[in-house]
């Protein structure tokens, strides 16, 4: 049962633009000093309250390494084959690791032509050499077995080859005329892998490049000292150093395959993705998460209390709230459905401390503001679509029209959303006249760089904390007081009587 007041025998539900936050008592110097660290999970903390949606307009391996690169979280989405989803995950824990586990590999009598071919298809400056015969593909030399599961081969340390051993050579000379050898090779022992023990090694043998192996001379990784120097204290890494990165899957037994392969490509959290969280299906399928998979499930979307109480019973360790509120969402229009996401927050949040899951606030969000009013009446962390969506890393594409730079922007339960998931799928494509769309597409402003986009949204939610007398989001949620405005009070919050520059 929802917590506003009854009028006339009719619910009232209130939206962000609908409450304001009461300036408090602050002893707060400088907004800087409010603290916006926060959970999206039971085991997932994040430095900055921000997820980018799982829709295949905002979030694919660029988004998601800049999102955790600046404190935040990527939710790969899943209108995509499960092996497309698979190396985009691994690709995101590959950006930034100071141990690559799995490193790229070639064998001795390779090509220099096929080499820098594979440079070039995965972004890559250096191979790990090993022998032919046990190279079927270099994709990670995995094999998988009837699940999807990884189950990987132990590949002898021939050699290393690098870009500069490439520099003016002719393309037909192979590996072995190029590498350097294993002999002339210093390697780490992979019991003895720390940052530290890396760092002493590599400086002291003045080397980029240090291979890790096991007693055998098998590969076991490779550490790159540009790697060791990476600045982690904004990025969001898991125990390994890599960047965590979240995945999304559906509601089927084939997505519960999908989930297990996720988490062996190193996915952190696996988010349900589905329209209505708040059914038999979404808790069956939690419930059968929870038994195949090691990491946190973010379950959703919900917009009641007894949704978010359903879901954590069956195991989920984040929920997603919100239902129809997102810019180009229309499931209130179609389906008559949903609820207005203030009032949703404060019927969802008081069931989330109670059993001390973190609540993530997915729509509404039209400025750093209403952010804050999420915060504040109980959510965790935010998620974000349109307003990431304009964003340099998102693989939306760009319009130009009229002078001006555009992104495409569609809701994942649209038409076009469809149409594209199953070209990607090769399953068949929806019909225009049998599907009923809940999202439409259309062109949102080029906004830049993402880092800059989410430094301005802190930055905002920040200075609505130390309106508040809040250093965190504990005491923004302890010390909040909201009040309703009228539509008037609405237009007096915004830019009125002047014609903007």
């Amino acid at each position: 049962m929802l917590s506003s007041n009854w009028r006339n025998g009719i619910q009232t539900a209130l939206t962000f633009d609908d409450v304001l936050m009461v300036p408090q008592y602050s002893t707060i110097e400088s907004r800087t000093n409010c603290l916006v660290e926060t959970r999206c999970s039971q085991n997932i903390k994040l430095k900055i309250p921000f997820i980018s949606s799982p829709m295949d307009t905002v979030t694919e391996t660029e988004m998601a390494i800049h999102m955790a690169g600046n404190g935040g979280l990527g939710v790969i989405h899943r209108f995509m084959t499960a092996n497309e989803q698979v190396e985009q995950i691994k690709k995101v824990k590959r950006s930034e690791a100071y141990i690559k586990n799995r490193p790229f590999v070639v064998g001795l009598n390779f090509t220099l032509n096929k080499v820098l071919s594979l440079a070039d298809e995965w972004k890559c400056k250096t191979f790990l050499v090993t022998d032919d015969n046990l190279i079927e593909h270099n994709e990670d030399y995995e094999e998988t077995d009837e699940t999807g599961s990884p189950r990987y081969k132990s590949l002898p340390l021939l050699g290393i080859i690098t870009n500069r051993d490439c520099y003016e050579q002719p393309l037909t000379k192979l590996v072995k005329e190029l590498m350097t050898p294993r002999e002339k090779l210093v390697t780490l022992h992979y019991l003895d892998v720390s940052k530290e023990n890396a760092r002493q090694k590599m400086l002291s043998h003045k080397l980029e490049k240090l291979p890790v192996v096991d007693d055998k001379n098998n590969i076991k990784g490779l550490i790159n000292l540009k790697d060791l120097k990476i600045d982690s204290e904004l990025k969001v890494l898991d125990q390994m150093g890599r960047l965590i990165v979240g995945g999304a899957v559906g509601a089927t037994d084939e997505e519960i395959t999908r989930a297990k392969r996720l988490v062996n490509s190193g996915c952190d959290v696996i988010v349900l993705d589905v329209a209505n969280g708040h059914s038999q299906l979404a808790i069956r399928t939690v419930e059968q998460l929870k038994k195949e998979v090691s990491v946190d499930i973010i379950a959703g979307s919900i917009a009641t209390g007894d949704g978010a109480r359903r879901l954590i019973q069956a195991g989920a360790d984040g929920i997603r709230c919100g239902i129809g509120n997102g810019s180009i969402c229309i499931t209130r229009v179609v389906s008559g459905c949903g609820v207005p996401q203030f009032s949703a927050l404060m019927d969802v949040a008081p069931v989330c401390k109670e059993y001390n899951i973190p609540l993530m606030s997915d729509g509404g969000n039209k400025n750093s503001g209403n952010m804050c009013k999420a915060l504040a009446v109980g959510a965790d962390c935010i998620m974000l679509g349109r307003l990431l969506a304009g964003c340099q890393e998102s693989p939306s594409k760009e319009i130009y029209r009229e002078g001006k730079i555009l992104k495409v922007y569609r809701g994942m339960a649209g038409f076009g959303a469809n149409v594209s998931k199953a070209q990607r799928t090769g399953k068949d494509e929806p019909s225009s006249t049998t599907f009923a769309p809940e999202g439409v597409e259309g062109y949102i402003p080029f906004a830049g760089k993402v880092s800059i986009v989410l430094e301005q949204f802190k930055k905002g939610i920040q200075s609505g904390m130390s309106y508040c007398g809040a250093s965190n989001i504990a005491e923004l949620q302890k010390n909040v007081q909201f009040i309703q405005m009228t539509n008037a009070g609405f237009v007096e919050s915004g830019v009125h009587g002047i014609t903007k520059i």
